[in-house]
């Protein structure tokens, strides 16, 4: 009963993010079916993000890429967004989840597209503004490989 329930979950996402593949242009949406939980490489290209200064914009990357991961209870349980792309002075690239900082609003009521209309505004406030404020959130008991964090080490010791 709990497969044929987890297996009617996993349809119902496949159709929903089906129906969005060619949502907007210069997005991109790669979805994999893990079994349990459901695998979406967001893809979007630079052009598309509204970059304002030269400096951002040669820091940003030609596409920036988020990990969306669908687990078992969506909508009931929001997803989980990492970043996958180095698009940011600090990077944001290191196993947080940043589904608070571009879907706020998120309950069960919520679905794909809403994270999808998430992306370009986060983007553009992450890059064009200079608040260093902690985006996202980590998760007690998460694994977190200390490579993710390499980047952040400043001088030589």
């Amino acid at each position: 009963m709990v497969r044929n329930k987890v297996k009617n979950n996993l349809k119902n996402i496949n159709i929903e993010i089906e129906s969005l593949l060619d949502y907007k242009p210069g997005m991109h949406i790669n979805p994999k079916d893990m079994g349990t939980e459901y695998l979406v490489d967001v893809i979007i290209e630079k052009n598309i993000i509204g970059i304002v200064s030269e400096r951002a914009r040669e820091r940003v990357p030609q596409n920036v890429v988020f990990l969306v991961i669908i687990l078992q209870g969506y909508p009931h349980v929001p997803p989980q967004i990492l970043a996958k792309s180095d698009f940011f002075v600090t990077s944001l690239k290191d196993g947080r989840d940043l589904m608070s900082a571009i879907c706020p609003e998120w309950n069960d009521k919520s679905c794909f597209k809403n994270i999808l209309d998430g992306f370009l505004p986060f983007l553009s406030l992450v890059i064009n503004t200079n608040d260093y404020k902690f985006y996202g959130t980590f998760h007690l008991g998460a694994i977190y490989h200390l490579k993710n964090f390499d980047n952040m080490i400043v001088g030589k010791y």
